[in-house]
């Protein structure tokens, strides 16, 4: 029996929690989630999963009381320590919705969007990876990639890259089972192409785009990949300035503009 304790937020957290709590290999030790009245966008709670399931919800630091094999993150957003991931026997795994090692950081699906023409890289990934003390760079297990298409928004994207990512975590169960994954690690160093690296305030300077980009067939193009890019609800999307009021722009609205 393979003993595991989790860590994660979202509904993707919830779905991998479903497929160990229904392999027959895996024991859940103890779950690190956000409080019950934690404020997310999305819907639906690990915590409250996690306790109708009956499992312990803990603190990071409770975690040291438990032996365990794995640690896996899905969409925690805390940096272990090195001595945690190391607490755990067999390593710390985390399944990052980006291609790695090519995406790290935050905001990874409008960035990607927007690199995707000027690349001519039209598809998105997500990665299970081991965890190491440098965040998003350990070595890989497995990756799983869908489509980026020219009608794409940051929100569309999301959400195929999160089935994708369940899919991944599914198939790789029986690999940690078994401790394949071991022998399926490969270092990031391998991997060829561009990389590129963002924080969390790195679209906070594109949301506003000038009036007369629109008008401009040079750069409508530009104009309606950025949209697409920051088109991700409940966040602001972008905006142009109408005297001192913003007006909105989601993908939607863009093309009703230029119509």
């Amino acid at each position: 029996m393979t003993s595991v304790a989790l860590l994660g937020s979202r509904p993707l957290s919830r779905a991998c929690l479903k497929a160990l709590h229904e392999s027959d290999d895996i024991n859940v030790k103890a779950i690190v989630t956000y409080p019950p009245d934690h404020k997310g966008w999305w819907e639906g709670s690990l915590y409250d999963l996690a306790t109708d399931l009956g499992y312990p919800i803990v603190d990071e630091s409770d975690l040291y009381n438990y032996k365990i094999d794995y640690l896996i993150s899905t969409l925690y957003f805390n940096i272990l320590e090195e001595d945690l991931i190391n607490h755990a026997e067999d390593g710390g795994l985390n399944l990052h919705q980006a291609e790695l090692p090519r995406y790290r950081g935050s905001n990874t699906f409008s960035h990607a969007i927007m690199n995707a023409r000027k690349d001519d890289y039209w598809k998105y990934g997500t990665t299970l990876h081991f965890m190491t003390k440098n965040v998003d760079k350990g070595d890989i297990i497995g990756r799983k990639f869908v489509d980026i298409t020219k009608e794409d928004t940051a929100y569309t994207l999301y959400q195929k890259i999160e089935q994708a990512s369940i899919e991944l975590f599914k198939n790789t169960i029986p690999d940690i089972v078994s401790g394949e994954i071991h022998n399926m690690r490969t270092p990031q160093t391998e991997y060829e192409g561009k990389k590129y690296f963002y924080n969390k305030d790195s679209l906070d300077d594109k949301k506003e785009i000038p009036s007369e980009k629109f008008c401009n067939p040079d750069t409508q193009t530009e104009v309606y990949d950025k949209v697409r890019a920051l088109d991700f609800p409940p966040f602001e999307p972008a905006y142009t300035l109408v005297g001192e009021n913003k007006v909105y722009l989601t993908k939607l609205a863009y093309q009703e503009i230029l119509n």
